[in-house]
């Protein structure tokens, strides 16, 4: 997108969120997850051919299983941490990357990893090896362990 399009889509995205809660007494949670998106598109400075390129290098190495390679390509670009590079990596290859996020990690009882598991492939590394060799031991998909781990305890 270049830089008029993105001008020119912000104040639009902007126009329309203020049209549809303009009126409301609270947000619904997609015009919370619109309004979050909104702003951090307009605080990226990310241009759309650099995405490209560092996502395929990154699509290369995960498909080679170079698990920190592919999350340290990732987080060359603006604003990603860890955990958004391994959400890119789950949304691609879900059979093979999982989603690192701190209750999994309490529930797998790693506390270890809290410390760094925001910047460091390392880590990511060590959970994603654990979180598959757990998802075959069990017989499921590594996302529905994942998914599984996630929810647990949800509503306590």
């Amino acid at each position: 997108m270049k830089r008029q399009e993105k001008l020119s889509w912000y104040k639009k995205e902007f126009e329309s969120i203020n049209q549809d809660i303009r009126n409301k007494k609270s947000l619904s949670h997609y015009d919370f997850l619109r309004i979050r998106n909104f702003k951090l598109q307009n605080s990226s400075a990310e241009e759309e051919s650099h995405i490209e390129k560092i996502t395929k290098d990154a699509f290369i190495l995960a498909k080679e299983d170079r698990i920190e390679g592919a999350i340290d390509k990732l987080l060359e670009l603006d604003g990603v941490g860890v955990p958004i590079a391994s959400t890119i990596l789950a949304m691609k290859y879900p059979d093979r990357f999982a989603i690192i996020d701190r209750k999994v990690i309490n529930n797998l009882g790693e506390d270890n990893w809290l410390k760094d598991y925001l910047t460091s492939s390392r880590t990511y590394k060590e959970y994603l090896l654990l979180m598959r060799k757990n998802a075959n031991k069990e017989g499921i998909s590594l996302r529905e362990y994942e998914r599984g781990l996630f929810e647990e305890g949800r509503g306590e």
